[in-house]
């Protein structure tokens, strides 16, 4: 389910917008992620292709976003990486672009 992302099908991976996920979204791969205490949906278009950056390895992994949602702790954004694999992290640590950053472009 978390399989390898072609980069030129970025804009075809499942998402979970416009409310919050569910557990059956995170089992269907339309989610990362669900908080049983409760969230509420960030507005936006996904997916987005984003840049996570680790500032203490000094690392810039592309991923695309597939869910966005505020909580108690901030807000936290759900991705599947380019190399497969998903991820879960703040909104401060993700540059956000609707289309490949320059860096990543084929």
């Amino acid at each position: 389910m978390w399989e390898e992302i072609e980069l030129e099908n970025w804009k075809n991976v499942p998402f979970t917008s416009g409310r919050s996920a569910t557990e059956r979204d995170v089992e269907e791969g339309r989610a990362v992620f669900f908080i049983p205490s409760g969230s509420t949906p960030y507005e936006t278009d996904l997916p987005l292709f984003a840049i996570q950056i680790d500032n203490g390895k000094n690392t810039r992994v592309p991923c695309v976003v597939i869910q966005v949602e505020n909580c108690s702790e901030g807000t936290a954004v759900g991705v599947r990486y380019l190399d497969g694999g998903n991820g879960v992290g703040m909104a401060s640590e993700f540059e956000f672009y609707n289309g490949i950053p320059e860096e990543f472009s084929l």
